[in-house]
């Protein structure tokens, strides 16, 4: 008889250490990355294009956004170096598999290596020389990043594209909530600024990014959902296997990030333009943040288990 014990017993479970910290090392690279360019291109320049003040040189307006937008490039390095770790990382576990030294492991890897090596290397020197906030730096960031999110298309396979858009979408979300939270609000609350000032700039940053968070959640739904789908294979596998078992924690968790943004918009957003609310509200979203670190260990683990076996009679 086919029982949740003996499904239990038959999967083959082993996830190690090393398994964990490479498949965090990359979710992390894609938040930096991709939280950096959503912030930098779907928030602030929203925000900025509404400032009277921004034209003014040396207004203090302009200077807390140029800030912002400082901090955002610096996530985006330390997103790319993470990629770079993730690279290293995965060919090393390749070559202690496969028994063969570091440098086969990256000749065995051929065009699609050496692609992802000149990927973090593009990565690491259009965010370098956005520090100098250079516009021309942001935009080979921004198609690298969506070439970079595109790459599978050439296999003509467009499931292969859920994943890395699923993966995009939680950046675009998460990732951009961090770089507001880190460079953004800090940014404005610590300027010169009158304390009203920057009260109603924090609302018009955090206004900007709500429309941000709620397409990226979408998209994180339709292709979450595709994803269980093909990987569970059948629904009763949400109670029978590793791989539901760890779905199901996720989902809990994912849906408490859901909650805790819909608290934030729907109760936190308008009480927006005091600068006691902007601090109210950075504390709100790092309790969201917090859950969401937790979302990532869980998928660490997800992703790291087989996907289920249809039961056999």
């Amino acid at each position: 008889m086919l029982t949740p014990y003996s499904l239990l017993q038959a999967a083959e479970v082993h996830i190690t250490a090393s398994d964990l910290a490479t498949e965090y090392s990359g979710f992390l690279a894609y938040f930096g990355i991709f939280g950096a360019l959503g912030f930098r291109w779907l928030v602030l320049r929203r925000t900025a294009a509404r400032q009277p003040e921004i034209g003014a040189t040396g207004s203090p307006v302009a200077l807390s956004l140029q800030s912002a937008e400082i901090g955002a490039a610096r996530i985006g390095i330390i997103g790319a170096l993470f990629m770079l770790l993730n690279l290293l990382m995965s060919l090393s576990a390749r070559a202690s598999d496969k028994g063969i030294s570091f440098g086969s492991a990256i000749a065995a890897g051929g065009g699609r290596t050496v692609a992802a090596f000149l990927f973090v290397a593009v990565f690491l020197l259009a965010f370098a020389v956005a520090l100098k906030r250079a516009r021309a730096a942001w935009i080979v960031a921004a198609l690298a990043g969506i070439i970079y999110a595109l790459q599978n298309i050439r296999s003509g396979k467009w499931a292969s594209l859920v994943n890395p858009l699923h993966e995009v979408a939680a950046s675009l979300w998460i990732g951009t909530l961090f770089v507001l939270v880190v460079a953004g609000l800090p940014a404005i609350l610590r300027s010169t600024l009158s304390s009203e000032r920057r009260g109603t700039l924090v609302a018009d940053l955090v206004g900007d990014f709500s429309p941000v968070a709620i397409g990226a959640s979408l998209l994180l739904v339709i292709t979450g959902i595709t994803t269980a789908w093909r990987h569970l294979r059948f629904v009763a596998a949400l109670w029978t296997t590793p791989y539901g078992y760890a779905l199901d924690v996720k989902l809990v968790l994912v849906a408490t990030v859901v909650a805790l943004g819909a608290w934030n918009w729907r109760r936190m957003r308008p009480r927006l333009g005091a600068e006691q609310a902007a601090h109210d509200i950075r504390r709100s979203a790092k309790a969201e943040l917090f859950v969401a670190s937790l979302v990532l260990v869980v998928t660490g683990i997800l992703v790291s288990l087989p996907s289920p076996r249809l039961p056999h009679p």
